[in-house]
C-alpha cells in the first residue's frame, strides 16, 4: 500500500483520547457522588491522576518522538495505556483500585496526545492541520458529553459503558500498530529560528507558560465540580449538566477554525489576554450571583478554543524543529494544571463547602493576566530578515 500522510490519524487519536479522558474525568465522580459518596478528595484525585501521568511522562514521550519518529507504534502505546485506564476502572472494586488504574494505564497514555500533535506539525501546512486534529479532540469530548448520559437513560450503567470503550481502544491500538508502514518519513523542519525570532510568546518563555498555566488552572478547579456544584448545591437537574457540557463542546468544535484564524491575525498572546478577561468576569460574576442558569452560562461559553488554539501555536512557534517536545511541553502545563486542579478543589470544598466553589477560580483568574502583560512589555518587537 502507497505510504501517504494520513491526516486523519492525528484528529482520530485525539478524539479516542478525549472520550476516553472525560468519560473518567467527568463522569466517574459523579457517578460515585450521586450514589451516596462524599469522598471529595478521592473524587479530586480521580479527575486529576490522569494528568498527572500527562504532567510527568508527556516530555519524555515527546522528547522519544523527536529522537525516534516512530509515531504509530508510540501512538499504540498510548491506545493500550487509555484501554487499561478504562478497563481498570471498569471492573476496580473502589476508589483505591480505580486510582491504580488510572496510574497504571497513565503513564502509557500520556504517549498519545505528543503524538498526534507531532504527526500533525510535520504535515504540510501543520497549523492548519493542528486546528483540525483540535476539533476531533472537541468531538471526543462531545461524544464523551452524550454518550454516557444517553447510556444511563437507556438502564446501561456507567461502569459496564467503560468496559465497551476500553475494548475498543485496544482495537485502536491495533489499528496505529497496522498503519505503520503507510506513514511518510516526514524531516525534521531546520532550525532557522534564532532565539530571538518569533512572538513574543516564544521569546519570553517562563512568563505567558505561568499565563497559560494559571487559565489552565482556573478552567480546571471549576470544571473538577461542576458537575457535583450544579445539581448537588444549585440542585439543578443532571440533563443540565449533560446539556452543557455537550452544548460548550459543540459550539467550541465549530470555532477552532475562527480561533485560528484570530490567533494569526491579531497574534496568539493577545488571544491568551482575551481569554483570561472572560474567565475573571464570568467567575466573579458567578460569585456574586450564583444560580443554575448563570452557572450553565458561564461553563457553556466555549473560551477554551481560543485558549487552546492560541496556546498550541505559542508553543508549537517557541521550538518549530523539535515538535514533539513542545507538544510535550504544552500537555505537561495542560497536566499539571488539571492535576493540581482536582484536588486544590477536592480539599477546598471539603473545607469551605460547595457553596464556596467560584471564588476558588475567580481568585487564579486574577492573576492569570499579569504574566502575559508582563511579557508583552518586556518584549520588544524585533524583524525577520525578508519580511
Amino acid at each position: 500500500m502507497p505510504r501517504s500522510n494520513l491526516s486523519w490519524f492525528s484528529p482520530l487519536a485525539l478524539l479516542t483520547r478525549a472520550f476516553g479522558q472525560i468519560v473518567i474525568i467527568s463522569y466517574v465522580p459523579l457517578s460515585l457522588a450521586r450514589s451516596g459518596s462524599h469522598f471529595y478528595l478521592g473524587f479530586g484525585l480521580i479527575y486529576a491522576l490522569p494528568f498527572v501521568m500527562q504532567l510527568i511522562f508527556a516530555p519524555l514521550w515527546g522528547h522519544l518522538l523527536d529522537r525516534r519518529g516512530n509515531v504509530a507504534q508510540i501512538a499504540a502505546v498510548g491506545y493500550l495505556g487509555y484501554a487499561v485506564m478504562e478497563l481498570g476502572t471498569a471492573f476496580a472494586p473502589g476508589i483505591a483500585a480505580i486510582l491504580l488504574a488510572l496510574a497504571a494505564g497513565g503513564v502509557f497514555g500520556a504517549a498519545l496526545s505528543p503524538a498526534a500533535k507531532w504527526h500533525t506539525l510535520r504535515l504540510p501546512d501543520g497549523t492548519t492541520h493542528l486546528s483540525r486534529a483540535l476539533q476531533g479532540e472537541a468531538g471526543g469530548w462531545l461524544a464523551g458529553a452524550i454518550i454516557p448520559a444517553a447510556g444511563s437513560y437507556l438502564g446501561i450503567g456507567l461502569f459496564h459503558q467503560l468496559a465497551w470503550i476500553g475494548v475498543a481502544t485496544l482495537a485502536m491500538a491495533l489499528v496505529s500498530l497496522g498503519s505503520a508502514g503507510r506513514f511518510q518519513a516526514f524531516p525534521k523542519p531546520h532550525a532557522t529560528q534564532t532565539r530571538d525570532e518569533g512572538p513574543a510568546l516564544a521569546r519570553n518563555s517562563w512568563l505567558p507558560l505561568l499565563g497559560v498555566l494559571l487559565q489552565f488552572l482556573s478552567g480546571e478547579v471549576f470544571f473538577s465540580f461542576y458537575g457535583v456544584y450544579l445539581t448537588t448545591y444549585l440542585k439543578g437537574p443532571l440533563w443540565l449538566y449533560s446539556l452543557t457540557l455537550a452544548g460548550t463542546t459543540a459550539i467550541g468544535l465549530w470555532l477552532y477554525t475562527p480561533a485560528l484564524r484570530l490567533a494569526g491575525r491579531i497574534g496568539a498572546e493577545r488571544v491568551l489576554l482575551a481569554t483570561s478577561l472572560w474567565y475573571l468576569v464570568s467567575y466573579l460574576a458567578l460569585y456574586l450571583a450564583p444560580s443554575v442558569a448563570l452557572a450553565a452560562i458561564v461553563f457553556s461559553v466555549p473560551a477554551f478554543s481560543f485558549l487552546r488554539i492560541a496556546a498550541s501555536l505559542a508553543f508549537a512557534q517557541a521550538a518549530p524543529h523539535r515538535s514533539g517536545t513542545a507538544m510535550g511541553a504544552f500537555d505537561a502545563a495542560e497536566g499539571l494544571a488539571c492535576s493540581l486542579g482536582g484536588p486544590i478543589s477536592g480539599a477546598f470544598v471539603g473545607a469551605a463547602g460547595l457553596v464556596a466553589l467560584p471564588l476558588l477560580p475567580l481568585l487564579v483568574s486574577v492573576l492569570a493576566p499579569w504574566p502575559l502583560l508582563l511579557a508583552r512589555r518586556r518584549s520588544a518587537p524585533t524583524t525577520v530578515a525578508g519580511d
